[in-house]
């Protein structure tokens, strides 16, 4: 056995081991006494060339490097995290952005195949885009401008029409499977959301702005896309009550509808009392009419009003 085959067996021990290998302490090795850095890093290549995807170099940690091990791998890609990944895979391939990535070819093709192998186990109804247009593009532009904190206008289709707004853009933001522009404007509403795929063209100016602080705050609170801004919005938030039958008190208790959704109260004949914080009553209208008979409003009474009113609407229209 050559004196580099023992070296080798031993840089295959410490990966094996889950330890890392840094070339400075390897010179106080007796296997590498008064070896150059540059026959360690030949040691390493001999691995390498056998096993190219055995080891990496640990980011910040200068000449050091560590095993990449199926474990380590697994450890990482739990259900929960392997079922993010998948979706996002996904969302990207069927939304023209998956195309765009600038990664390492073999890189894509691997994550290509993962993708295709997840489709045997995967199903994805809904399509983030509704367009066919180049999202790409347009989501680039906005990315720029979100980072640069720079004006932009934008061409926006509005019942069959274009339309123009001068905006500051502030944040993309995914709800109910579509990608929206949440944005500051410059007239009375203050701030709006824009449906991406309905974005046809967006003009670069050449001005930055600075973030809104409640604005910012807003956005982070958005459930939906009906919430409604005003200044100081949490002054305004709305608590509503709900009581959930308890046939279907499992759903509420294993899942949040909204964010603010919380249980105040199990009853003792099993149902639920849950409470939710809005910006107006439209946000959670269409919550509960989902969920009727199983369902009743306790609070507020202009929304259980509401939803009685649409319901006798709905049962003297029906043929």
């Amino acid at each position: 056995m050559t004196n580099q085959t023992k070296r080798v067996l031993e840089l295959l021990k410490y990966f094996n081991n889950g330890k890392k290998v840094c070339i400075n302490s390897l010179k106080y090795n007796p296997l590498w006494e008064s070896k150059s850095e540059k026959t360690i890093r030949r040691d390493l290549d001999v691995i390498k060339e056998v096993f190219p995807d055995s080891f990496e170099l640990i980011r910040g940690d200068k000449g050091c490097y560590k095993a990449i091990t199926k474990k380590a791998f697994n450890q990482f890609l739990d259900k929960r995290n392997l079922s993010l990944l998948i979706q996002t895979f996904n969302i990207a391939q069927r939304s023209n952005l998956f195309s765009s990535l600038d990664i390492n070819l073999s890189d894509k093709r691997v994550i290509e195949s993962k993708v295709k192998d997840s489709k045997k186990l995967y199903l994805f109804k809904n399509k983030p885009f509704e367009s066919g247009k180049d999202d790409y593009n347009i989501m680039s532009k906005i990315e720029s401008a979100i980072y640069h904190q720079k004006y932009i206008n934008i061409e926006y289709l509005e019942r069959e029409e274009i339309k123009s707004y001068k905006i500051k853009p502030y944040k993309i933001i995914f709800i109910n499977e579509i990608f929206y522009l949440a944005c500051e404007v410059d007239n009375i509403y203050r701030f709006s959301i824009y449906r991406v795929s309905k974005i046809e063209n967006i003009e670069d100016i050449n001005k930055n702005f600075y973030k809104d602080r409640d604005i910012e705050d807003f956005i982070n609170f958005i459930q939906t896309p009906f919430a409604k801004y005003q200044e100081n919005f949490r002054e305004y938030l709305i608590e509503v009550i709900i009581e959930v039958d308890k046939s279907k008190a499992y759903y509420f208790q294993s899942k949040k509808f909204l964010n603010s959704q919380k249980i105040i109260e199990i009853k003792d004949n099993g149902n639920l009392i849950l409470s939710y914080v809005v910006t107006q009553n439209i946000e959670i209208e269409e919550l509960i009419k989902r969920w009727i008979p199983y369902l009743k409003v306790i609070s507020p009474k202009t929304l259980k009003d509401k939803i009685e009113s649409d319901l006798k609407i709905y049962l003297n229209n029906t043929i």
